[in-house]
């Protein structure tokens, strides 16, 4: 596995968007230890990437040294498969080193086009039906780290040292907001 294309909503959330009165996304609540999960399967050798049709998840991608992609196209479709191709070219990696963690209908084009896929317990249906693994955690609630102990555990990723770790967190943004 070399590249790891993470959905944000539904897996790094509950799903939960926080609104104003103007019906703006003010806030959602992720999981830190997710946060460092993803950090153990970069500092791995595995590049992670996140796809979300919202857009809001942007600068927390940003602020965390992730790239980003946003899936609602001009047309406002939400097809997140249409980034494959381009996925392929820009990290040098085919559809078979590629895994994908996603939670939502709007997700089935990615499990029907890359082999290694994960969910959250509380997938629909066919989102389950489709995944190659479906976690015990719902999303929001450790998804990434219950990815990250099985990917380790079946040797398809080293565990990275303390010190790699470490070394990645140093450069996040956030990390330096929290002094």
């Amino acid at each position: 596995m070399k590249l790891l294309i993470l959905d944000v909503d539904g897996v790094l959330t509950d799903g939960t968007k926080f609104y104003d009165a103007e019906h703006n996304v003010v806030g959602k609540r992720f999981m830190c230890k997710d946060f460092t999960a993803i950090k153990r399967i970069a500092a791995a050798g595995v590049k992670v990437i996140m796809i979300s049709g919202d857009s809001f998840n942007a600068a927390m991608a940003a602020k965390r040294n992730i790239d980003f992609y946003c899936s609602r196209g001009s047309d406002l479709s939400l097809d997140k498969s249409r980034f494959l191709d381009m996925f392929e070219e820009k990290y040098l990696v085919n559809k078979e080193d590629m895994a994908f963690v996603g939670d939502d209908y709007f997700d089935l084009s990615m499990f029907k086009n890359i082999k290694r896929t994960f969910c959250p317990s509380d997938a629909p249906k066919i989102i389950k039906d489709n995944a190659f693994y479906v976690c015990r955690a719902p999303g929001g609630a450790g998804v990434l780290v219950e990815i990250c102990d099985l990917l380790i555990a079946t040797g398809t990723i080293r565990d990275a040292s303390e010190e790699e770790v470490a070394a990645l967190d140093r450069l996040e943004a956030t990390s330096g907001e929290m002094k």
